[in-house]
This record gives structure tokens, C-alpha cells and sequence, in this order.
């Protein structure tokens, strides 16, 4: 009996440990991602789908990217340049649709050439969505000197 309870605290700790580490991952994560930019919760749709997967969104130096919120990998799955990044008309998002994650959310239709895809967030990380996407810097074609 001694050799079952050791046993059972062994595999108590470990998955403890683990479920531990985890965590820990995905905080330390979410930290590298973040690198001093703007990130907000973001669920993605591909045109078509009716699920939505959670992520964050974060708006680089010429480029909007989207993590998903799981796992430990610091690339994004998903990278748009801004300048061929165009949102569509916000819309308010079903309430059949599940985003627990994200208060009084909205969806916008994007394309980013052939690529639609659909974005949800709540209205202020669609505010700075919109303003980073319109504040795209003059094409190189510019005369500015």
C-alpha cells in the first residue's frame, strides 16, 4: 500500500509540474510577443468557417500580426502588411457565435489580396486596428524628400 501512495504522489506531482510549466510557457510567451507593442485579444475566422479561434493581435512596424492564445511558439500564424491589409464595414457579432473571451465584440471582414478572413475584437482594439491600417506611411512612389 505504501508503494501505491508514492506511486500516486509521483504522478500528482508530475502532472502538477507539468500543468505548471505550461503556464509558465504560455506567460513568458505572451510577454515575447507583446516586445513593448500594442496587442489585443483577436479571434480569427477564415472566410466561410463558423468558428472562431482566440488570439491576441499585434500591430508591428508595417505589418498587423495574429497569435493564437495556446501554445508556446513566438512566430505568428497569421501576418498582413498594412498597406494591402483593407477592412471591411464592422459588424456586430452573433450572439450564437462564441467569444467568451472578448466583451461587446465586433467583426470585420478583411482581404488581404486573395486571403478573406474574418477579425474579432472588442470596439477600441478595432478603433487602433482601423487608425494603424490608415496611418500606412506614403508609398515608396512618394516625392517626399
Amino acid at each position: 500500500m505504501p508503494d501505491l501512495i508514492f506511486s500516486l504522489e509521483i504522478a500528482v506531482g508530475l502532472i502538477v509540474g507539468v500543468i505548471g510549466a505550461y503556464l509558465l510557457a504560455v506567460t513568458l510567451r505572451r510577454r515575447a510577443i507583446a516586445r513593448g507593442r500594442l496587442l489585443a485579444m483577436c479571434a480569427y475566422a477564415r472566410e466561410g468557417a463558423h468558428m472562431w479561434r482566440n488570439g491576441f493581435i499585434r500591430f508591428g512596424e508595417g505589418e498587423v500580426e495574429w497569435y493564437p492564445i495556446g501554445g508556446i511558439s513566438v512566430r505568428p500564424r497569421h501576418s498582413w502588411p498594412r498597406r494591402t491589409l483593407d477592412l471591411g464595414a464592422p459588424l456586430a457579432v452573433d450572439a450564437r457565435e462564441r467569444l467568451d473571451l472578448i466583451e461587446d465584440a465586433i467583426w470585420v471582414p478583411c482581404h488581404d489580396g486573395e486571403r478573406r478572413f474574418r477579425l474579432a475584437m472588442s470596439r477600441s482594439a478595432y478603433t487602433a486596428l482601423r487608425s494603424f491600417v490608415e496611418a500606412a506611411p506614403p508609398e515608396s512612389a512618394s516625392s517626399v524628400t
